[in-house]
């Protein structure tokens, strides 16, 4: 499911590395990293606390995810913002292997069999893993690779991990408490999937994950949403981000047609970048907002 697994020749695809002039490398003990786990890739971010500012940002893809374990934890390594000691480290996965359960449900003597409940394929050499989201009273179970997790906790001190869903629900449910609006629902693009998260009368209605082949089977499945929850169109925000190719996305254009209000993620305005706002800044809002979510 995960990141790794065994026995081929690891390759490498696009890989940035991008150092604003205020990162230095012997302050790294003074600095909070941020990282994010994908399915392919390890993005990361680096925070001055003192400075309020990010010095560093870059991602590490991986195209082949049946590289031996010990092969990619040299090839992590050799990464060096990764290999330096932080005052703080968060690592946030996003794990496909995750459901959301209300905390008076909760067994964590059970957790992988909830898991498996809602269909999810959780492998031997994964560990199942929770995060408490307070304001929802719930509990995101996730798994994630065994190794990858033991290797997080044996490389880096002042270590917490959590699932992608942690933070956002965390920071969609205290935005939607200043009364903003009724209902809104965040959407996060991956690879022929969207991530939603819905927020109505200030309660978690509905975490859940669509696969989307064609740009039709993303709006009609958001549109659907609404239906379900009995939201009309005009009524509540739509906040999107992840993986689209652009803000006139064809995606984003056609959801507009359905939808009044539909913002494309930019990266949080509370901190200060030490380097140009990338290019398509949306793909790297998650990453910047994760500080702020702990």
């Amino acid at each position: 499911m995960g990141l790794m697994k065994k026995d081929k020749q690891q390759t490498l695809s696009k890989n940035y590395d991008v150092r604003g002039r205020q990162y230095q490398k012997d302050l790294s003990s003074s600095y909070h990293l941020v990282v994010q786990v994908r399915t392919m890739s390890v993005g990361y971010a680096v925070l001055d606390p003192m400075l309020n500012t990010f010095v560093a940002y870059g991602s590490l893809s991986l195209r082949n995810e049946d590289a031996n374990y010990a092969l990619q934890e040299e090839y992590i390594l050799k990464q060096e913002i990764l290999s330096l000691p932080y005052r703080q480290v968060t690592v946030v996965v996003d794990s496909p292997v995750r459901t959301v359960v209300p905390r008076p449900y909760f067994d964590s003597q059970r957790a992988i069999d909830l898991l498996r409940f809602v269909g999810c394929d959780v492998h031997s050499d994964d560990v199942v893993l929770n995060d408490d989201v307070m304001l929802a009273n719930s509990v995101v179970v996730y798994a994630m690779p065994k190794f990858l997790y033991f290797f997080l906790k044996t490389q880096f001190k002042n270590l917490s991990i959590h699932h992608a869903l942690t933070p956002e629900v965390g920071a969609m449910l205290l935005k939607h408490t200043s009364g903003e609006l009724d209902a809104k629902l965040r959407v996060r693009v991956g690879r022929k999937y969207m991530d939603v998260i819905l927020v109505k009368n200030n309660k978690l209605q509905l975490v859940n994950r669509f696969n989307i082949p064609s740009v039709n089977d993303f709006v009609y499945n958001i549109v659907n949403v609404f239906t379900q929850a009995g939201i009309k169109e005009n009524e509540v925000r739509v906040e999107v981000g992840g993986a689209i190719s652009s803000v006139e996305d064809p995606q984003i254009e056609l959801l507009r047609r359905f939808v009044t209000d539909v913002q494309v993620d930019a990266i949080p305005q509370y901190y200060n970048y030490d380097f140009p706002h990338p290019e398509q800044e949306y793909r790297y809002s998650t990453i910047f907002r994760i500080p702020t979510c702990e």
